[in-house]
């Protein structure tokens, strides 16, 4: 009896470090996930995690609704923003804003639970949500990092700090495939004369550049003010995933700096890519031909709608720089939709932010060609 008990015993241990081990946490990590939201809302999640930091880009689907969440478009990608601790608990928030806020855990290596607060004192609506990769879509490594430079040896020196990740997929049953997405997304992300097919090489050459542009634009202001608060630059540079479904990739690229002046400037830069043949498509692929200046006046009116304009007033008399929205090449494609992202002094002020017009499918049903099964 005590033999058996105490295999048993031995057994229940195991089973418990199996466990142990199958929830520990990598430090950097890339998680497509799809699930439900209070029942009826579908969700399609992109999230990263880098060391206890994490950011998610979430699409939100409901039927016979174009607002989920309150005031959220239905079927249009946001940014959430937080933190997930060593045991996968986790918290982000609406990127810039309190609600809604997702917080919960990781359940298991590909499965996330918990709840979403759409504001303050509302009950909570539960999601669950898994790790999933259909055909079509792309599993991704993570890669990080941050460094400062200072710039003199003293203690109190000005200094400049970078904060970069990009992700690069997997090996796949097609190498060729996977080899030259690779390149792509590499190729998208550098910012520096640094070649090289490993993201680690990308993420040094772009680092070298920084220092390089820091120290040179900085030595003589530091002689002349060595106490002016502008001399502390900052790049951050993080690649997102917007979409990786159905044989199409859409990303980003959220570039911020600060190099003095009264503030930095955030830029996006977005591609969208045939998972197929791994070529990046342009609007040209997309567009039915002869329907760009349909395209034009969807735009034009969607945007009237979002910042609450009569359809006869003119965006110039409301602060924009143009009264017709031209489609642009910084565009972005989901399972139900495209959108196109205008950044800082593209159409507006800086003050206006970026402007992002999300339009579904059946707003530019006969506009843009179907690329996607759902579409």
């Amino acid at each position: 009896m005590k033999s058996n008990r105490n295999i048993l015993i031995s057994i229940f241990l195991c089973f418990i470090a199996g466990t142990q081990a199958q929830l520990t946490l990598p430090k950097k990590a890339y998680w497509h996930l799809n699930g439900i939201l209070n029942k009826n809302i579908n969700m399609d999640v992109n999230l990263v995690k880098l060391n206890d930091s994490v950011y998610a880009d979430c699409c939100f689907f409901s039927q016979g609704s174009p607002l989920v969440l309150g005031s959220l478009e239905c079927g249009k990608p946001y940014t959430f923003c937080g933190k997930m601790d060593a045991k996968g608990n986790f918290q982000v928030n609406l990127y810039g804003n309190e609600y809604p806020c997702l917080k919960g855990q990781l359940i298991s290596s590909g499965t996330f639970r918990g709840d979403c607060a759409e504001s303050n004192g509302n009950k909570p609506l539960h999601f669950e949500l898994l790790e999933i990769y259909k055909a079509g879509s792309v599993q991704f490594n993570v890669y990080f990092l941050r460094q400062t430079v200072n710039l003199v040896k003293k203690p109190k020196s000005p200094r400049g700090s970078v904060s970069m990740a990009l992700l690069s997929p997997m090996e796949s049953g097609n190498s060729v495939i996977s080899d030259t997405l690779r390149k792509t997304m590499l190729k998208e992300f550098n910012n520096s004369p640094y070649t090289g097919n490993h993201p680690d090489s990308v993420l040094a050459g772009n680092f070298r550049v920084y220092k390089q542009d820091y120290l040179t634009g900085n030595e003589d202001l530091y002689k002349q003010a060595p106490n002016a608060a502008s001399m502390n630059w900052e790049l951050l540079k993080f690649m997102h995933i917007i979409c990786n479904d159905n044989y199409i990739l859409s990303f980003y690229i959220l570039n911020y700096a600060f190099t003095g002046g009264a503030h930095g400037l955030e830029n996006l830069d977005l591609t969208n890519i045939n998972l197929k043949t791994s070529k990046v498509l342009k609007l040209e692929n997309l567009l039915v031909e002869g329907k760009k200046q349909d395209l034009s006046k969807l735009l034009t009116k969607k945007l009237k709608l979002m910042i609450k304009i009569k359809e006869d007033q003119r965006l110039s008399d409301n602060g924009y720089f143009t009264d017709e929205i031209q489609p642009c090449e910084n565009f972005y494609l989901t399972s139900r939709g495209i959108g196109f992202l205008y950044n800082h002094y593209d159409i507006a002020p800086y003050s206006f932010g970026t402007t992002d017009i999300y339009l579904t499918a059946d707003e530019v049903k006969g506009i843009i060609l179907p690329f996607m099964n759902g579409f």
